[in-house]
Order: C-alpha cells, then sequence, then structure tokens
C-alpha cells in the first residue's frame, strides 16, 4: 500500500496549526468502507473548527475533513453493492468529522458514508459538488415552491448560492440573487438568476419591492447574517420565510446573533438551518442523492 498521511492539528489556530502526519488507519470495522482518497473538498466551517470558532469543540490532537472522492480499497464484511476499485464519492454525515477523517491520503468512513461518484466529473470537481448541493437541497425543500414564486438568495456566486439558483429555476421560480460587487452581478445572471442586486450600491428590498409590486418574495436563503438578515426579512411577504445559514458576516460562528427588529417578524418566520438535519432524515436524504446526480 502507498505511504498513508493525515493532516491533524494539536492546537489551535490558523492554516499554520495543521500538520501533515504519517498514517495507520485502524483496523477496518464491519460496517465501514477504506477509501483511497483523490482529491477532498474544503468547507468554511472546517476553518472555523480549526479556530474553535465553530459549534463543535475540537478534541486536540484532530483530524479534520468530512467530504472526498477516492477509490474503494477495502469493504467491511457487512458491506454490500460495492467492489473494490470503485470511485466513490464520502458525503458529509457527521460533524465536524468523517470516519478518521478526509484531510488524508486514506481514509475509513462508515458505509453510510459513500456513494458512487458522478459519472463524467473529476476527482476535483466531484469534491467540490456534494456539500454545497446538499445543503442547497436542504433549505429549498424545506417549504414548497413552484411556478409563480419568488425567492431571494444571498451571496448568489458563493458554491450553495449557485447551486440554490440552479434548482430554484429547475423548479419554475423566479431568483433575485445578491452580490456585495457590481462588477459581480453578470455572474449571478449567468448563472442563472432572473435579477441580479449588488447590496454595495443598491437597495435590494425597494428593487424587491418595485419588481414584485409590494408581494415581495415567498422565501429568502440568507447566508450571510448581520444587517444583510434584516433586509431579508424586509423583503418576503405576509406569511413568508426566511432560512438563514452559515452566518458568514461573523468570523466566530459561535457569536453570530439575530439582530432584527421584533415587528420585521410580524406574520413572517425566521429559521435557522443547518445540514445535518437532512442527513438525520432518510427519505429527504435519500431524496437529495438522487436529484443532485441528475
Amino acid at each position: 500500500m502507498n505511504k498513508m498521511l493525515q493532516v491533524k492539528f494539536s492546537r489551535t489556530g490558523g492554516p499554520e496549526v495543521m500538520e501533515l502526519l504519517p498514517l495507520q488507519l485502524p483496523q477496518l470495522q464491519k460496517d465501514d468502507v477504506s477509501v483511497k482518497i483523490g482529491a477532498i473538498g474544503l468547507n468554511r466551517f472546517e476553518a472555523l473548527y480549526r479556530r474553535n470558532f465553530y459549534v463543535i469543540p475540537p478534541t486536540l490532537p484532530s483530524t479534520m475533513g468530512v467530504e472526498a472522492v477516492g477509490t474503494v480499497m477495502e469493504l467491511g464484511s457487512n458491506v454490500k453493492g460495492l467492489s473494490l476499485g470503485t470511485r466513490v464519492t464520502i458525503l458529509p454525515i457527521a460533524s465536524p468529522v468523517v470516519g478518521t477523517g478526509t484531510y488524508a491520503t486514506h481514509a475509513n468512513v462508515p458505509a453510510s458514508a459513500i456513494v458512487p461518484s458522478i459519472d463524467g466529473t473529476t476527482d476535483i470537481e466531484e469534491a467540490a459538488i456534494w456539500m454545497a448541493s446538499l445543503q442547497a437541497f436542504n433549505l429549498i425543500t424545506k417549504k414548497r415552491l413552484g411556478k409563480g414564486d419568488a425567492v431571494l438568495i444571498t451571496a448568489g456566486t458563493s458554491s450553495v448560492g449557485t447551486a440554490l439558483i440552479q434548482m430554484a429555476r429547475d423548479m419554475g421560480v423566479t431568483v433575485f440573487a445578491t452580490s456585495r460587487k457590481s462588477l459581480r452581478k453578470s455572474e449571478l445572471l449567468d448563472r442563472g438568476a432572473d435579477y441580479a442586486v449588488a447590496t454595495d450600491d443598491e437597495d435590494v428590498v425597494q428593487i424587491i419591492d418595485n419588481i414584485t409590486k409590494g408581494r415581495g418574495v415567498s422565501i429568502a436563503y440568507d447566508t450571510v447574517g448581520g444587517t444583510v438578515l434584516a433586509q431579508c426579512l424586509a423583503s418576503v411577504s405576509e406569511g413568508g420565510s426566511v432560512f438563514s445559514y452559515g452566518a458568514q458576516s461573523s468570523t466566530d460562528f459561535n457569536a453570530a446573533r439575530a439582530d432584527v427588529p421584533l415587528g420585521a417578524l410580524d406574520r413572517r418566520y425566521l429559521t435557522f438551518v443547518d445540514l445535518f438535519e437532512l442527513i438525520g432524515t432518510p427519505d429527504r436524504f435519500a431524496a437529495a442523492k438522487a436529484y443532485i446526480p441528475e
């Protein structure tokens, strides 16, 4: 077997605390799969975790990583439906680390975290698809949408924002998408948004009010937080919802707060959404795994 290596950190901090160390995988458990990793996904929450700014504090020394793509090297005795050498993707079924951690050349992970990789993708492309797409699917299926509805998606050029735009358009929904800078508005339109708004220069609430003739959007999906969250609430119609995730305006997730006028919640709903509620709901998780490769 090729020399095995793994990223670990023994103190919290920036990228400098990560060390590439020799790895000796433990004995494979009967429900696990051993994977030789070709590419990994990188996520903001992992950087927060490394700094102890995540909702789950690290137990030091800590491994890292919840998603990757690679090839099956060994199967636990209870694992069915996979073959040695098969190209597979490791999904983020647990937080903050899956199995022995995917920031590594090799990893042992639960078979429940494995799906066949999508035909025609490179390892790097595959590793970038699933985390964002699963969160987008989780968000966009929280409340039924259809033709005639309109949604607001903040940070539309982000990975989750892009996936949300594509899924919303697939449902026939009108999409308002935001980015901070005007120079990125064309990117939003290229990704499928009907309307692009640069929040540094434009008033998203007024623009939505004008275009929808005062109706507002049915749902807003916000990953920014801070003052943007209040703008999202002001943009949704009566009975509408704001689904918040990510809180990117805060460098420490534990310090993030929802600071909105109480009156803004009158006949409107604000919910924080985490990916792992999807993972914990078998029928929704199965639907996501079937939809995303399409």
